[in-house]
């Protein structure tokens, strides 16, 4: 599996330095080393997401007792229009890219068919 930094490396670049910029320290350093599972494009919705694995490992309580559930969406202010999704323990679980330049949505949608 492909590290975020890897498969995307400008949209982590710009990711990594706003969420620095925005005092997101953890976040930061979590994206580029987080690993990417799936990616999806929605034509209709000119939407990409990028499923990830973050490099947090959690404990057996934090697994099979708390759980991991949807933790919030974060918007990032950079030149992609990016959220990106935690779980509830603060981890890095997805990059949603909406109305992506040309060039990036024709990037997604092959790595959408590619993971499928």
């Amino acid at each position: 599996m492909e590290t975020v930094a890897a498969a995307f490396p400008e949209i982590a670049s710009e990711v990594v330095a706003a969420l620095k910029a925005a005092g997101q320290i953890d976040l930061a350093g979590e994206l580029p080393r987080a690993t990417v599972r799936k990616v999806t494009f929605d034509n209709s919705a000119n939407a990409g997401y990028i499923y990830v694995t973050s490099p947090k490992s959690l404990n057996l309580a934090e697994q099979n007792i708390i759980g991991v559930r949807h933790g919030e969406t974060i918007p990032v202010e950079c030149r992609y229009w990016i959220n990106l999704d935690t779980d509830n323990f603060g981890r890095l679980a997805g990059i949603e890219i909406l109305s992506p330049p040309a060039d990036l949505q024709a990037e997604l949608s092959d790595r959408a068919r590619r993971t499928v």
